[in-house]
């Protein structure tokens, strides 16, 4: 094999230290996509991501591309989850129970590993399979931990309501 055909791979110290110089950029990008107040989240998240797939960049002279590219795609999925998000509110104001139980107070009366999957998936956005490794759980215990807690949340939907 000769020398040209060798892949240069950049280390992690050199990606820290060519995030650091993008860093300024990717944060304008993230504002101007998601606004001020979740662009530090999109650009921390582009930072683990593109880390943790560093093995993946082919070309290093490319690094600043590539983040962008991460950083987009962090920002839609800011986007799609503010529009499930607000979807769920808005099918849920108009039904919300005349009684003193709100939302918030139905999610605090669930059961601790509940009310963790509950507030992360729906309130913050985390997929299932993020939470599962967050909370160091099998994917298929938290899609039953969502469900259940669903169901619950539910029932005390329709009973407050009555």
């Amino acid at each position: 094999m000769t020398a040209a055909a060798v892949p240069v791979r950049l280390d992690r110290d050199a990606f820290d230290a060519a995030f650091e110089t993008v860093r300024p950029r990717l944060l304008v990008l993230a504002r101007s996509l998601v606004g001020p107040e979740a662009a530090e989240d999109a650009v921390h998240d582009t930072y683990v991501i593109g880390r943790e797939a560093l093995g993946q960049l082919r070309d290093p002279s490319a690094v600043e591309g590539w983040l962008k590219r991460i950083c987009v795609t962090r920002c839609y999925r800011v986007h799609r989850r503010r529009r499930v998000l607000e979807g769920i509110l808005a099918r849920l104001a108009p039904a919300a129970p005349a009684g003193d139980a709100g939302i918030r107070e139905l999610v605090e009366q669930l059961p601790h590993r509940q009310r963790v999957v509950v507030v992360l998936h729906y309130g913050h956005g985390y997929t299932l399979a993020e939470i599962s490794e967050l909370i160091d759980e099998r994917y298929d215990n938290v899609r039953v931990i969502a469900s259940r807690a669903r169901r619950k949340l539910l029932h005390a939907w329709l009973e407050a309501e009555r």
